[in-house]
């Protein structure tokens, strides 16, 4: 007698697949949203450290002939991470952040490096006292991925 599969046994067969399949793709497009997060994470770490370190060397943009630096200011402009020189409107970098998928948020809205590297509340001096901080969120529109946070301390050390 030949032995075959009967038409149960396919339909089971299938089923199976497809929900192994199912959830190999959910969790797949999980991963992708979250490496997506720590990619914009990891933009924003970056570009605070270079605002910090051009405050702390006094470096200005190509082009800037104010007076010498005292401040560098970040803000976030619409989908825009933007580093400025004294809030003169001279800028380091425009860098675009928010995309369909992440949004960033900086609090306090503008943050700002005093010459020397330590960080400001206003673009008057005044100084972080120790233990205060300045935090940055970077999360997932979705809520799959979940958030990141980034704490910026007094001394302006930038810390994911």
């Amino acid at each position: 007698m030949r032995r075959a599969f009967t038409l149960i046994e396919l339909l089971v067969a299938i089923t199976v697949v497809a929900v192994i399949s199912g959830g190999a793709w959910l969790y797949l497009n999980n991963n992708n949203s979250r490496q997506k997060l720590e990619a914009n994470r990891d933009e924003v770490v970056s570009s605070l450290k270079l605002a910090q370190s051009y405050a702390k060397t006094r470096q200005v943009p190509l082009g800037y002939t104010g007076p010498d630096l005292q401040y560098v200011q970040v803000t976030m402009n619409g989908n825009d991470l933007i580093a400025g020189v004294d809030g003169v409107g001279t800028t380091y970098f425009d860098n675009p952040l928010n995309n369909s998928e992440v949004t960033v948020t900086l609090n306090p809205p503008s943050i700002y490096f005093w010459s020397g590297g330590t960080l400001s509340h206003d673009n008057k001096g005044t100084i972080y006292k120790n233990g205060e901080t300045a935090t940055v969120i970077v999360q997932s529109k979705d809520n799959l991925s979940g958030r990141d946070q980034i704490i910026i301390d007094a001394l302006g050390q930038v810390s994911p």
